[in-house]
């Protein structure tokens, strides 16, 4: 091979990996002046779901995700501490005893995250399992009273056993008024709909095998649908409202947009 050759391979090689760096590398999320609000607290979840820690879990993983927007978060521990010895409020059902403002004032903070975990479900009936995750985030401007942003999102996935059919529509089932949300179908839009994780089919044997002991261990590491929470969680976080905060810093998360 010559040198001119060469260099065109080498060339190519270089352009190929810049290519690749930046279809892989961090994504860098840049600030929002225009928003005022500078410091949130994330309020502890209202629970429709059936799983007692669910709440937690969810509330700290979005809590690590919101970090990276560009606001001052108020630590879980802080907001936990000030709602319950001032307030008395230690659940998400409490909130309708407290307006935002009011919250806010407490918190010392511009703008509340409330949380709605609407299902957090794991159906595992030997023919066909199904794992759904559906939840409600809105962020509160505890100046105003007015909501600033708002999305919901549901997940689910299914194992069909034998060749049976698995998911069927994705519309899921309304959300009436809830504990500081007069209309979450309005305010929470995308609470709507399911997406799918896809329709895994095995055979009757190791669909038991598989749904039965999945659900034993995962209840015994503690890590319940991580998957589908993960999962609702990359693709809700790409339409946050971001903060006014400091210059823009690189992240790694893998978002799904």
């Amino acid at each position: 091979m010559n040198r001119k050759n060469v260099r065109l391979v080498l060339l190519f090689t270089i352009i190929m990996l810049f290519l690749v760096g930046c279809a892989t590398g961090p994504r860098i999320i840049p600030t929002n002046p225009g928003n005022p609000i500078h410091t949130v607290a994330v309020l502890p979840m209202l629970n429709n779901s059936d799983d007692v820690n669910a709440p937690t879990r969810v509330r700290e993983a979005f809590y690590n995700r919101l970090v990276n927007y560009h606001y001052n978060v108020q630590s879980l521990k802080e907001t936990n501490d000030i709602l319950n010895l001032q307030m008395g409020i230690t659940m998400g059902k409490q909130f309708d005893m407290a307006t935002a403002q009011q919250i806010g004032e407490k918190l010392g903070v511009d703008g509340v995250f409330y949380g709605y975990l609407l299902n957090f479900d794991e159906i595992t009936t030997g023919v066909v399992n199904t794992y759904k995750v559906r939840m409600g985030w809105k962020l509160v401007n505890t100046k105003t009273g007015n909501i600033s942003w708002g999305r919901g999102i549901g997940v689910r996935r299914s194992q069909s056993m034998g060749g049976v059919a698995g998911l069927a529509s994705d519309e899921a089932e309304q959300v009436r008024s809830l504990p500081s949300s007069e209309n979450p179908m309005q305010e929470m839009p995308g609470l709507n709909k399911w997406i799918s994780m896809g329709n895994e089919s095995t055979g009757l044997v190791g669909g038991l095998i598989s749904g039965i002991g999945g659900a034993i261990a995962s209840g015994i590491i503690g890590n319940h649908l991580e998957d589908e929470m993960n999962f609702a969680l990359n693709r809700l976080f790409p339409g946050m409202l971001i903060g006014p905060g400091v210059p823009a810093r690189i992240i790694n998360e893998t978002e799904t947009p």
